[in-house]
This record gives C-alpha cells, sequence and structure tokens, in this order.
C-alpha cells in the first residue's frame, strides 16, 4: 500500500477534496472504480467518494457550499467538476425497471460496500488516513482479474451489471467466476430501456478485448437478446482478436460484426438504436480477403487508408503503404464539372466518370510498379 499511500499523497486533486471534507466527517471514503484504477496502476481521472456520518439536509448544505449540483438528489449523489459525491447508502429493489430501488441510509462500511456490484468494486480507501478497507476479497480477486458478485440477492436486483461486467471485460480482459456467471445467466434485462442498455455497450465497442467481450455476451446469452440473432464461429473470434490490435475505433465490432455475417445494418440499428454515426462507418467497403491494389485505390478517393475500418492488419497497412494512400487520400485528377463541361450528364456522366477514374487507377498501378522496380534494383 505504501506506493498507493504515496501516489494520492501526491495527488492535489484528492488532496482537495480530503481537506474540504475535514472539517464535517472523518468517514469518506475514495470508492468503487477509483480505487480499482488506482490498483491497476491506471491514471486517477475521476474520485468516486462515499461519505458517512452526514444527514441528508446537512449534505446538500454541504454541497451546495462547494458548489456541487445534485445530480440524483433522490440518491443523495452529487457531482462537482471529476468528483461524485455521494452518502452512504443501502438499496432494495421496490419496483420494475433500474431506479426502482428504496435507499436508506448507511452507518456500516461494511453494508455499503455489499451494495455494489463485484468484489473488485467495493474497495475503500479513507480519505484522511489512508486506511484500506476490503470486505469480500476484492483485491485478490482483482489481482487474478476475476468478476465475483458479492451478494447473490442485491446484485440480480439491478440488471445493468449484467451488461456492465462486458465492459469490464472489454476493458481489463477479466473472466467471470463460474457462480457469478450463472448467476448472471438467468437475470432478465427486459427492465432496461435501450437507452441504457447502449450506454454500456458503447463502453463494449471502445474496449481493448473484444473478442473476450463478445464470447461472455453470447455465453450469457445476451447476443439473441440485444441483437435478435446468434452465431458460432470460430474465425470471426479470431478477427477480433486480431483486428482489435490495428483498428481503436469504437465502430469496429459493429463493422465486423454486421459485414462478416451478412447482417442488414439498417435493420440492425433500426432494432437497436444504436447512434447513426456508428451505422455510417459500417457501411463503408468490407472485404473477406484481402483487396486487390484497384479496389484499395477505389477506397482511397473518399479517405486516408488509415481511416478505413477494413485497415485491420499489417498487409493491408503495407499495401496501402506502397500506394502511397495509407495517409492521404488519391489525388484524382478526374473531375465531375470537367467531363460536364464536356457535355456528359445523367447516366452517361457516371459512366464516363467511371471509365476515367479506372484508367487513371492503371495508370497509376503501372507508375508505383516502375517506381518500386527502380527501387528494388537501386538496392540490388
Amino acid at each position: 500500500m505504501q506506493n498507493l499511500k504515496t501516489s494520492l499523497k501526491n495527488n492535489p486533486k484528492f488532496r482537495f477534496i480530503a481537506d474540504f471534507l475535514r472539517p464535517f466527517t472523518r468517514r469518506a471514503y475514495l470508492v468503487g472504480g477509483s480505487v480499482r484504477d488506482l490498483l491497476l496502476g491506471l491514471e486517477l481521472r475521476d474520485f468516486d467518494i462515499e461519505i458517512y456520518d452526514l444527514e441528508p439536509k446537512r449534505f446538500e448544505s454541504i454541497m451546495q457550499k462547494l458548489g456541487a449540483k445534485g445530480f440524483g438528489k433522490s440518491f443523495w449523489v452529487y457531482k462537482f467538476q471529476n468528483y461524485d459525491l455521494a452518502l452512504a447508502r443501502t438499496e432494495s429493489k421496490i419496483a420494475h425497471g433500474h431506479r426502482g430501488f428504496e435507499l436508506r441510509l448507511c452507518d456500516d462500511e461494511r453494508l455499503g460496500a455489499r451494495r455494489r456490484d463485484f468484489t473488485c468494486n467495493a474497495l475503500m480507501i479513507n480519505l484522511f488516513d489512508l486506511s484500506f478497507l476490503d470486505f469480500y476479497g476484492g483485491r485478490e480477486d482483482l489481482q487474478n482479474k476475476i468478476l465475483r458478485h458479492i451478494d447473490p440477492q442485491s446484485f440480480k436486483e439491478d440488471s445493468l451489471r449484467v451488461l456492465r461486467a462486458l465492459n469490464f471485460i472489454a476493458r481489463f480482459a477479466f473472466s467471470i467466476a463460474p457462480q457469478t456467471k450463472q448467476l448472471m445467466s438467468c437475470m432478465d434485462v427486459s427492465d432496461l430501456s435501450a437507452e441504457r442498455i447502449n450506454a454500456e455497450l458503447y463502453k463494449f465497442f471502445s474496449g481493448e478485448n473484444l473478442a473476450l467481450a463478445y464470447k461472455a455476451l453470447q455465453e450469457l446469452g445476451l447476443e439473441r437478446r440485444l441483437f435478435g440473432v446468434s452465431f458460432e464461429d470460430e474465425g470471426f473470434f479470431s478477427l477480433l482478436e486480431g483486428a482489435r490490435r490495428f483498428v481503436k475505433d469504437e465502430a469496429l465490432f459493429l463493422y465486423l460484426y454486421l459485414n462478416y455475417f451478412g447482417l442488414d445494418p439498417s435493420a440492425f440499428f433500426q432494432k437497436t438504436r444504436l447512434k447513426k454515426s456508428l451505422l455510417t462507418k459500417v457501411n463503408q467497403p468490407f472485404f473477406r480477403e484481402d483487396p486487390s491494389d484497384l479496389e484499395l485505390l477505389k477506397i482511397g478517393l473518399d479517405m486516408p487508408i488509415k481511416s478505413w475500418l477494413g485497415c485491420y492488419s499489417a498487409a493491408r497497412i503495407s499495401q496501402a503503404k506502397r500506394l502511397k494512400i495509407h495517409t492521404r487520400k488519391f489525388q484524382s485528377k478526374i473531375k465531375a464539372d470537367a467531363l460536364i463541361r464536356q457535355g456528359f450528364a445523367g447516366k452517361a456522366l457516371g459512366l464516363k466518370l467511371k471509365e476515367a477514374r479506372n484508367l487513371e487507377f492503371k495508370k497509376y498501378l503501372q507508375e508505383v510498379g516502375s517506381v518500386q522496380s527502380a527501387d528494388k534494383g537501386a538496392q540490388i
């Protein structure tokens, strides 16, 4: 803990919130993802603070003094800059939906930690003396990269936790403890709105470990429930794993998933209500096999190949660099305006433009080939 304590003591934002809260309580803790990320050696950008020994009205007054805004006043949660500050509480499910919970103030840190989803997110660090609390073996699970639920009853009351597991897997390459996987497989996510589901899916799509997260999506029975389809194809897992090493865009999963399995993008997006900006990227050209030089040049008319989601292998990157279109678009000298001035219009214009571009591409490929041959001769 020495390095952890040192890093917190040297963090001005941590010291600021500790000094601000010190006159009001002796029990305020850094909790949840903040502690998890610290232990993983990640930069602490957001501060999740849980506070004890304050009544709601007193807490509200203190938050007003800080300049914090309540974004969940009924949940006793306030936000100030990159601090989320909340009163310690317990939750009981009383109604359908993600927000159908009854809250009570909590005076026991063990009970406060018990309401959290996974053991690795139930760790606590006191803001003032930096003492470390781990009631449920979260630190060991974190070291072993295991997602393990704490309390079966409270866990299954919040169906969003099934989806949260996916983004933890995509982000950290966690595995799910067998008992937790069995519990999540039986949980119903139909009470969640499309907005809440998609907010978690976007985190999954942005993760580094797409293949692992997709496998979990299938094992938990979520693929059919969320997407309306289900596939078993080991080749797709390999494609996901390899492609992510080269392409970091959040649209990569959907681009590969919809095109590889031949799904209708418009129908898929209508069903899932995912953001339309992803649909635009999904409709980029897709090739199961590596494209020819001519096909790559055609893509290069619209974008540098490094911006193409299909540029997900060393071979395709090398090909684009050889054609000098990896970091810049293909600079065509054929302009539609010039053809229009020559009298072409409508369908005839389209055909003439295609013909002229094809001739330009072939000439360019010959020139590039000649330059390459000359370079090779010089090297010999």
